[in-house]
């Protein structure tokens, strides 16, 4: 007998945040389905501490990416979600980062890249005894 495909792949469905790891959400869906939110999958910008994204309990709208009907495990995102649905769509990059990496003068290390890249090939070439000095 076939089984029931409750949910397919870009359904947008509710769950309930049921655990929550630095590396994603665990989602309780209808039916026994269960799924993870991985925190890639929550915002296109990066997001530094999920807990401040999700408590326990919370319903989250999330869009499915893939099911596996056999054990009722679903892959979900909210960053595929339309932005009318996603309250996470607008995190902004930490500001700590982009500040940081607005003071910095990127030329010089752009203008002694290629010769960096040498010597350590270079290196790496002596020291696995491909070239004699």
């Amino acid at each position: 007998m076939a089984k029931k495909e409750l949910y397919k792949i870009n359904d947008i469905i509710e769950g309930v945040v049921i655990s929550i790891r630095k590396y994603g959400v665990f989602l309780s869906f209808d039916d026994g389905y269960a799924g993870l939110l991985h925190i890639s999958e929550i915002s296109t910008n990066f997001v530094n501490n999920i807990n401040r994204y999700f408590h326990l309990g919370d319903r989250v709208k999330v869009l499915v990416k893939e099911a596996d009907l056999d054990t009722k495990f679903l892959k979900v995102s909210l960053k595929l979600l339309p932005v009318e649905l996603n309250p996470y769509a607008k995190i902004l990059p930490s500001k700590k980062i982009t500040s940081y990496l607005r003071d910095i003068d990127f030329t010089k290390l752009e203008k002694a890249l290629p010769k960096m890249i040498k010597e350590e090939l270079d290196r790496e070439k002596i020291e696995e005894g491909k070239i004699n000095l």
